[in-house]
C-alpha cells in the first residue's frame, strides 16, 4: 500500500511539472499583443557621443561666442522591447511585472495598426530633427535675440483632414489670413478651432500661393483638433548649431537641448557642477510640453545620479506612486522655470516639487 501511495504521488509530480514544463514552453513561444517600455540610454549633452567611430560634441555651436561649463545636462530616453514584426511572448513579459522601471503596454500604443517599425522610426527622427531646432530657437529667443520662423509640411496622414489637400514641402505661411510667426501660433490657432468648423490655410507650393480650406479634426475624444500633419518648422538662427545625436528619435529631448544651448551661449556654469537630467517637448517660444515614458525617463535620471530631474508639468498625471527615493523632482511649464529649478539647487535651496502638481490639479 505504501509502495503503491508513493508510485502515484512520483506520478501526479511527475505530471504536474510536465504541465508546467508545457505552460512555459507554450508561454515561451505565443506571440502576445504587448511590448515592454523600460529606461533607455541616457546621454549627456554637454558631453560627447560617438559618430563614425569618432568622438564628437553632442551640440556644438558655430558663429556665436561660446562659454565652459561643467557638470552633466542629461537627456533621458526609453527603450521599446517588441513591435508588430518581432512580438514579446507571454513570457517575456513576466519580469516587466516585478520591475517598477519597466511598463507592460499594448503594441498599438507605440506600432498603431499599418505603421511599420521603419515608418516609425522616419518619424521620429523628423520629430527630433524639428525639436533640436526648436530648442535651438528657444534658447537663442531666450536671449532677447531674433529668430525668424519657415514652417514646412514633413508628411501628412492618409486619414487626416489634411489628407489629398496638402503635400510634403509644402510653406505654411498663414492661418484664417493672419500671418504665423512660429509653430505655437499654428498649433493654438488650429486647436481653438470650434468642432466642425473649417480654417483657411494659406500655403506656398512652388513658389506658387494658394489657400486652402480644412476642418481640423481631434485624433481622440478629448484631445485637441488637428489637421493630421507633421510639421517642420526651419529657423534663422543668430548662429549655426549641430547637433550630433543620430540614433534617437523623437521630440521629449527638447527641453534639455535648449538648456544646453543656452548653457553654452552664456557666460558662467548653468549647472555650477551638478548633474542634471530632464525630459520634454519645447516650442520655440520656450513652453515646455507632455511626453511619454515619464516612469521609465524618472528611473533612468535615479541611476544616472542626478540631483534634479526636471519633467513637464503637463505629465503631472503621470507621475507614478512608487518613485525613485531621494530624487528631487521638478515640474516646469516654460525653459525658464526649468532654469529657475536649477539655480534654486545652486543655491542651495528647493525648487518647486511635485506639491506643484496638486496645485495644477
Amino acid at each position: 500500500m505504501d509502495q503503491d501511495s508513493g508510485e502515484r504521488r512520483r506520478t501526479r509530480t511527475l505530471l504536474g511539472a510536465t504541465a508546467v514544463a508545457g505552460a512555459l514552453l507554450l508561454a515561451a513561444v505565443t506571440p502576445s499583443p504587448y511590448v515592454v517600455e523600460q529606461p533607455g540610454p541616457v546621454v549627456d549633452t554637454l558631453g560627447e557621443a560617438e559618430d563614425d567611430g569618432k568622438s564628437v560634441p553632442v551640440i556644438s555651436i558655430e558663429g556665436a561666442e561660446t562659454y565652459p561649463t561643467s557638470g552633466s545636462l542629461n537627456l533621458l530616453t526609453v527603450s521599446i522591447l517588441g513591435n508588430r514584426e518581432q512580438p514579446r511572448s507571454w513570457l517575456a513579459l513576466v519580469p516587466a511585472l516585478l520591475d517598477p522601471t519597466q511598463r507592460i503596454a499594448p503594441v498599438d500604443e507605440f506600432f498603431p495598426e499599418g505603421v511599420t517599425v521603419e515608418e516609425r522610426d522616419t518619424e521620429n527622427a523628423v520629430l527630433m530633427d524639428s525639436s533640436q531646432m526648436q530648442a535651438a530657437a528657444a534658447a537663442f529667443r531666450a536671449l532677447g535675440q531674433e529668430v525668424r520662423t519657415v514652417l514646412t509640411v514633413a508628411g501628412v496622414a492618409e486619414s487626416g483632414p489634411a489628407a489629398g489637400e496638402l503635400e510634403a514641402g509644402d510653406r505654411i505661411v498663414s492661418l484664417n489670413g493672419r500671418k504665423l510667426a512660429d509653430f505655437t501660433e499654428l498649433r493654438r490657432g488650429v486647436a481653438a478651432s470650434e468642432d466642425r468648423a473649417a480654417v483657411r490655410l494659406g500655403i506656398e507650393r512652388d513658389g506658387e500661393p494658394q489657400e486652402l480650406e480644412l476642418t481640423p479634426r481631434a485624433p481622440r475624444e478629448g484631445e485637441e483638433p488637428m489637421l493630421g500633419i507633421t510639421v517642420a518648422a526651419r529657423y534663422e538662427l543668430p548662429a549655426e548649431v549641430d547637433f550630433s545625436l543620430t540614433r534617437i528619435g523623437g521630440p521629449s529631448a527638447g527641453l534639455v537641448f535648449a538648456l544646453a544651448v543656452l548653457d553654452r551661449l552664456t557666460p558662467g556654469e548653468l549647472l555650477e557642477g551638478h548633474t542634471v537630467s530632464g525630459t520634454g517637448t519645447i516650442t520655440d517660444a520656450g513652453e515646455v510640453g507632455a511626453i511619454g515614458g515619464l516612469a521609465q525617463k524618472m528611473w533612468a535620471a535615479d541611476r544616472a545620479g542626478s540631483e534634479l530631474f526636471l519633467m513637464p508639468l503637463a505629465n503631472c498625471a503621470d507621475l507614478p506612486d512608487r518613485r525613485p527615493p531621494g530624487l528631487r523632482i521638478a515640474p516646469v511649464a516654460t525653459l525658464d522655470e526649468a532654469v529657475q529649478a536649477i539655480e534654486a539647487v545652486n543655491a542651495g535651496e528647493e525648487p518647486r516639487g511635485v506639491e506643484r502638481c496638486a496645485a495644477a490639479s
